[in-house]
């Protein structure tokens, strides 16, 4: 089958036809932690790769450590309830485990750095967080959402640019 952009695989063609469809987005998961992004992201603007520093350097954007968060907390809001929690994990080295909003199958290779690289915004695949006081999956993640992009972009369509 020929587009204007070229051929295209019939797995692409089911992929964006199945894709199409989409998915209902999953409840948020419960976090150990109240985080607003509304708060950090839209109030205060901070940038999301202050706290999710890997994005711009590697396949995952990364999640703040309790460390990161103190830095900041040591001096801002440190009596509020939550920020309480997040220092007390901090002094006693405990880790904030935070439950996976995001997760592409195992079977899938996706890299942040590449699509930071190319010029794509955090929202465009993780919506306006900025307005999120309780931080939701906006897209659905499929193949055919992830083509649909990529068409639109003129981005690698070869099987291998997502498939390892």
């Amino acid at each position: 089958m020929q587009t204007a952009r070229g051929a295209i695989p019939a797995a692409f063609l089911l992929a964006g036809l199945l894709g199409a469809c989409g998915e209902a987005p999953p409840t948020p998961p419960p976090q150990p932690v109240a985080f607003s992004h509304k708060v950090h992201a839209g109030a205060n603007a901070i940038g999301c790769t202050l706290c999710h520093a890997y994005a711009t350097h590697s396949p995952v954007a990364g999640i703040p450590s309790a460390a990161r968060c103190a830095g900041c907390h040591k001096f801002v809001a440190k009596d509020k309830p939550e920020v309480v929690k997040v220092n007390q994990a901090f002094e006693e080295g405990k880790p904030l485990v935070w439950n996976r909003v995001y997760r592409v199958p195992d079977h899938v290779y996706f890299t942040h750095e590449r699509h930071v690289a190319a010029g794509l915004r955090c929202q465009q695949c993780h919506g306006a967080v900025e307005t999120m006081d309780v931080l939701r999956r906006e897209s659905p993640l499929t193949m055919g959402w992830c083509v649909e992009c990529h068409q639109d972009r003129h981005a690698p369509l070869d099987c291998l640019t997502c498939h390892k």
